[in-house]
């Protein structure tokens, strides 16, 4: 329902003095009837007599200065004036009727003005989750969508995901920088809980998993401000109008999550020839393309990662991720190195270079790769002790050698010659 303003009551004057009914004029405006009625009732210019009527905080005017002097120029919202003033001074009245004398004392309050800003190609893209429903080979399935816009160009594209775990969304943020052709210096996130650990905005502290993915593969993270959609303007518009020019596509069936993916990239295609890019002029195909070579260039990346940790190397050449140990080439004994946890494999850094690598998930607690116990010695560290041939013969599952056997009568002989 529609707030009653000036006009509206202009339009119903003119609409009653042909006798049409009041109910008729409230509905075709959309507005409240009572309300309406209220003000076709008052004389035109004549004051609000609600601003007269007597309240529970008259002959409070002393008491709510005293609260307000105490915060200054910064003023005291009303939520703390009327705590205060219950706490402090037994006000029984409720929070509305505060509300109400902030507004009648202090005015409407000052219009938030946002900056506006155009980047520079090539700096920026801003990255977003929605969510949304699809037929998927027969079934309603739930999906999310992870939408990315280049902040110049306005080149945006959409990567779908079943999942939002921390693997989907690396492996969506390397599947919207392929489509773009690059990758920015920076990307603009919202406060989500597979980026950030604690705090929010420009405090907040990025999940280890997320900073060692953003710095492999060369991208600043900004975070936005807690509830602050227009820091990330850019794509929140794009969500909206993008539900638009993709929703036949969601209402249709899929034979898979791939072949809507598809579809939805076609139409992306079709959206950048169509729209104009307000930094340019020209249509956003147009802008894109000149944007391109500014990006940096897709690193190659193996595989996206849910966990990182920091491990140190035992003696015996082990480290210890997830309840199980992994060895690792015994060069690396007393030093540090990263694990991270793929969706298949335990992947093991050492000095920026990986080192070592073991399925994912096994029953197996120990897993071991002898090549890693074999080579020289290094400066630092001892190579292992050396397998002997019985070690050789018990890891390779042969049996021991035959023992040589004598007949018994050679045995006599050889002690009677001994005994001459």
């Amino acid at each position: 329902m529609a707030k009653l303003r000036e006009e509206h009551v202009t339009i119903a004057r003119e609409m009653a003095a042909r006798d049409v009914p009041v109910r008729r004029i409230a509905r075709q405006l959309g507005v409240d009837e009572s309300t309406l009625r209220y003000r076709l009732e008052r004389p035109a210019g004549a004051p609000d007599g609600r601003r007269a009527r007597p309240t529970r905080l008259d002959g409070w005017a002393e008491r709510i200065a005293a609260v307000e002097a105490r915060f200054g120029e910064d003023g005291c919202p009303a939520s703390v004036l009327y705590d205060v003033l219950v706490r402090e001074f037994g006000f029984a009245g409720s929070y509305q009727a505060v509300r109400r004398h902030v507004r009648r004392t202090r005015g409407p309050a000052p219009i938030q003005a946002v900056r506006r800003i155009e980047l520079p190609p090539g700096i920026q893209a801003q990255h977003d989750w929605f969510d949304f429903t699809a037929w998927i080979a027969g079934a309603r399935l739930a999906l999310h969508g992870l939408l990315g816009t280049l902040a110049h160009s306005r080149a945006s594209f959409v990567w779908v995901s079943p999942i939002m775990t921390q693997l989907a969304w690396q492996t969506g943020h390397l599947a919207l920088f392929t489509r773009y052709g690059g990758v920015p210096f920076w990307i603009r996130i919202d406060n989500l809980g597979t980026a950030v650990a604690t705090g929010a905005g420009p405090t907040a502290v990025l999940t280890t998993a997320f900073t060692v993915f953003a710095r492999t593969v060369g991208f600043g993270v900004d975070v936005c401000r807690p509830a602050t959609g227009s820091d990330k303007g850019k794509v929140e518009r794009v969500v909206r109008t993008d539900r638009s020019a993709f929703a036949d596509l969601f209402v249709a069936e899929w034979p898979s999550v791939a072949a809507l993916q598809t579809a939805l990239d076609v139409r992306a295609q079709e959206l950048l020839g169509r729209r104009i890019c307000p930094a340019t002029g020209t249509s956003v195909a147009d802008a894109w393309r000149a944007e391109q070579p500014r990006l940096q260039p897709v690193p190659t990346l193996d595989e996206p990662f849910d966990c990182v940790v920091d491990r140190p190397v035992s003696r015996d050449a082990l480290v210890s991720f997830e309840g199980r140990r992994y060895s690792v080439p015994f060069a690396w004994v007393g030093r540090r190195v990263e694990v991270r946890g793929t969706a298949e494999a335990v992947v093991i850094y050492g000095a920026g270079t990986e080192v070592a690598r073991h399925p994912r998930g096994t029953l197996r607690r120990l897993l071991l790769e002898p090549a890693h116990y074999e080579g020289p010695s290094t400066p630092t560290v001892r190579a292992p002790t050396p397998l002997g041939r019985r070690a050789r013969l018990q890891l390779a599952g042969l049996p021991a050698p035959a023992a040589v056997a004598r007949p018994l009568a050679a045995y006599c002989a050889l002690v009677q010659e001994a005994c001459r």
